[in-house]
Formats: C-alpha cells, sequence, structure tokens
C-alpha cells in the first residue's frame, strides 16, 4: 500500500500502549495506593529496559533515494539502465519499488514482494521492463527499458516503500537519434579542429581585403593621374586655363566633411546636421569623454585622412573669428598646448575682423587684400602640404610646406566669437 505522506505515530507511544495499559479505575485512594504497592519491581525494570531499547534502537525506515546526477543517455533501438540506490545502504528485498513518468498512475514499473506488478502498468511499457536484481540486496535497483523510443525521453521518479515510509528520486533520460551518434565522432573532429579553420578562415579574409583595399588605392592613383594628364594636356594645348574650380576637381578628392559633436568643446553649438557651429551663450551639459575638447574652442571633423589629395570648403561670411586646417588624430585635448606642426596643428585664423595668421611656429602673419568669405582647405598627405585658398577667387592664402605626416589627419575648427553667421562647411561638389 502506497502512503503520501510518513507515519507521524511515535514507537515509543505504540510500545508504551502494548506493555502499559491504562489501569481500570479503582475507586477510593486506599485501593489505588493497595494496587500501586502490588506491583512486582522486577517486572518494571524490565519494562523501563524495553523502552530503552526500542528508543536506542534506529529507524529501519528511515532512508533517502539517490538517483544519478546527470541525465541518462539512449539511443533510439537500444537498451537504458536507470539506476537508483538507498541511503544509508540496507537491503531493499521486502520494499515496494515503483517507477513512474509525472504522476502516480503513469506506472511505468512496479516491484513488490519481489514480483513484477503488471495491473496498472502503462501499455506501451509492457514487455519492454525489467528490475535489475544484481546489487537489490544492497539497496541498489535499476530500471531497465528495452528497445528505446523516442517517446521514452524525460523525467522518470524512483520510488521506495518500506512499511509506511517512501522516498523517492528524479531520473532524467535523453533519447537521441542514431544518426547523431553515427555523426558523433565527426562531429567531435569537427569541433577540435572548428577554431583552426575559423583562424585560416580570418587570416585569409584578411588578406583577401588587403588585396581588395590596395586594388582599390591603385586604381584610384591611376584614375587621378588620367585626370591630372588630360587636364595637363589641355592647359598646354591652350584649351583650358589653370582655373581653381576645375585644377581642385581634377587633382584633389572633394570631400563631404561634417562635424564631430562627441569632440566639441562644451562652449560649442553644432547644428543637428552637423554643418554649422557657433559659439554658445553658456557652457552646455554634455557628457565628458576622451575624444572632447576642454581647453580651446575646437572641435574635429568626422573623416580621418592617411593618404591622397582631399578638399573641402568652409563658408565663414563676415565673422569676425574663426580657425580652419588639420590636425594628427592623437593632439592633446584637455590642456593647453600650442598651436603649431611640432604639436600636431597645420591651421591658419582670422581674429579681431582683420588679422590674418597661420600657425606656423613662430606664427606667420597674413596680408590678404580680399578677405574671403569662403576658404578651401586642401590636403596632399604624401606631398605633406596643407593650403589655405579663397574659394570664391581661387587666391592662394597660406602653404605649410615640406610635412611628413604620420597617421590620420582630421579636420578641425574653432569658433571663439557669437557671431550672426555661423561658421558653415559646404557639402562637397559645390
Amino acid at each position: 500500500m502506497w502512503f503520501s505522506h510518513s507515519d507521524k505515530g511515535s514507537k515509543v507511544d505504540h510500545l508504551h500502549r502494548l506493555l502499559l495499559p491504562s489501569p481500570p479505575a479503582v475507586p477510593g485512594l486506599a485501593a489505588q495506593m493497595k494496587m500501586a504497592s502490588s506491583l512486582d519491581f522486577p517486572l518494571l525494570d524490565l519494562l523501563v529496559c524495553l523502552i530503552l531499547v526500542q528508543l536506542l534502537t534506529p529507524c529501519s525506515g528511515q532512508f533517502s533515494v539517490i538517483g544519478p546526477r546527470g541525465p541518462i543517455l539512449a539511443m533510439v533501438g537500444e537498451d537504458a539502465d536507470l539506476p537508483c540506490h538507498l541511503s544509508p545502504r540496507m537491503s531493499a528485498e521486502t520494499m515496494e519499488l515503483m517507477w513512474v513518468r509525472s504522476s502516480l498512475r503513469e506506472v511505468v514499473y512496479e516491484y513488490v514482494n519481489g514480483k513484477e506488478i503488471k495491473e496498472k502498468q502503462m501499455a506501451e511499457y509492457r514487455g519492454r521492463t525489467s528490475i535489475l536484481r544484481d546489487g537489490i540486496t544492497e539497496g541498489k535497483a535499476t530500471l531497465r527499458i528495452y528497445n528505446i523510443r523516442p517517446s521514452d525521453t524525460g523525467n522518470y521518479l524512483c520510488y521506495f516503500q518500506d512499511d509506511d515510509f517512501y522516498e523517492k528520486a528524479m531520473v532524467e533520460l535523453e533519447v537521441a537519434d542514431p544518426f547523431f551518434w553515427r555523426a558523433w565522432p565527426w562531429i567531435s573532429t569537427l569541433a577540435g579542429t572548428l577554431p583552426v579553420l575559423l583562424l585560416l578562415l580570418t587570416v585569409a579574409c584578411y588578406f583577401v581585403w588587403q588585396q581588395h583595399k590596395e586594388k582599390e588605392k591603385e586604381q584610384a592613383e591611376k584614375k587621378q593621374e588620367r585626370r591630372e594628364r588630360e587636364y595637363l594636356q589641355l592647359v598646354l594645348r591652350g584649351e583650358k586655363s589653370q582655373d581653381y574650380a576645375e585644377w581642385k576637381m581634377a587633382f584633389f578628392q572633394a570631400e563631404d566633411v561634417i562635424l564631430d559633436p562627441d569632440t566639441a568643446n562644451p562652449k560649442l553649438l553644432v547644428s543637428e546636421d552637423q554643418r554649422s557651429l557657433n559659439l554658445a551663450d553658456a557652457p552646455q551639459n554634455v557628457p565628458d569623454n576622451p575624444k572632447r575638447f576642454d581647453y580651446f574652442n575646437f572641435v574635429l571633423g568626422c573623416k580621418s585622412f592617411t593618404s591622397g589629395r582631399h578638399f573641402w570648403e568652409v563658408e565663414v561670411g563676415g565673422r569676425e573669428q574663426w580657425l580652419l586646417g588639420v590636425c594628427r588624430e592623437n593632439v592633446e585635448r584637455k590642456d593647453h598646448v600650442s598651436i603649431n606642426p611640432q604639436n600636431g596643428f597645420w591651421t591658419m585664423e582670422l581674429s579681431h575682423g582683420n588679422d590674418y595668421h597661420a600657425f606656423s611656429g613662430p606664427r606667420t602673419n597674413l596680408t590678404i587684400a580680399n578677405p574671403p568669405q569662403r576658404v578651401g582647405v586642401f590636403l596632399d598627405y604624401e606631398s605633406g602640404e596643407v593650403s589655405f585658398y579663397n574659394a570664391l577667387d581661387g587666391s592662394h592664402i597660406y602653404t605649410f610646406l615640406r610635412t611628413t605626416f604620420s597617421g590620420p589627419l582630421r579636420p578641425i575648427f574653432e569658433v571663439c566669437t557669437s557671431d550672426p553667421t555661423a561658421l558653415t562647411i559646404c557639402p562637397a561638389l559645390t
């Protein structure tokens, strides 16, 4: 018989009821004293000894059931063993054993008094289960399921019951398709070689990418050379003049530069389209980061250049102050530093409305007859030159010569006055 809970009664109380039944009511105090005095003291000693022996004898029905720590793996069509054992070790020969699925009504196997009970067994397990009795005297009982099916996957509860006490353990069975087991050696081998293959593939992709970039660069250089040669031939034949609007497109790549807000000093206002710049009325509450300029009112362009010829144009209008040029990617951004090529800056500035100068270290003052409303910034990386032109009449303003660049260069901008006209980067090809 299967119980849902352990016996709540005490063996000591039970023994007490058997050996010391309550005496019948005896009227009168004298009668009770007479009965007590008539008890044989050796008999009382014997009863006390029996009670102590019973208390000191461990309850044979107290145990736990231990199942495997992990799932049991089996293949379709083969046999699977679901082991359980008692702790502490004791014989399970006279116990009732039962394996079920999710409830006691889904009986997989039942074993009572050394015999298999089939009345409650699920139809799908009839003729497919047995118990291995080799270690049953040591509390070990293993259920064997024959001819494993995919539907056998799941959890099994293993019950051991001794009289009115029972415990259970759960055993998980995982069933795999035969293809998985046949493919397992290949899967293991592939798992071992996959990191090596991925590494080789990564290296191969990198070399292909490098070759592709080099090919693109070579094609761009050939295209640029062809454009320069064609333009020079036209000039030599007198069919073309060396006009600014023509030679800038013939010899340089027009770049669509926009501002990088993450580098902007908190005092600067960067427009939503990232093309216009002005001075804010007060420092803005912007996140601090290593890229942001804190001392100078600088902001960088998003693009960086490591080779080639590039140009962009900036509308400065009638502003009282502005600074334009290029700088190295790794220039100082938090503290004061001299603005010159030695520190990675190639820039020119207008200040106080009429003071033009290049930060050439020492500073070079510039005399400009026709103040530019739009300035063109030209970078020739291989030649080591940074030039500035009046983009409206094509007149030359200043050139930094014979510089050896290393590392990425980025466009740089500065405003220190709040003017009605913002400094604005022109879109490419205008």
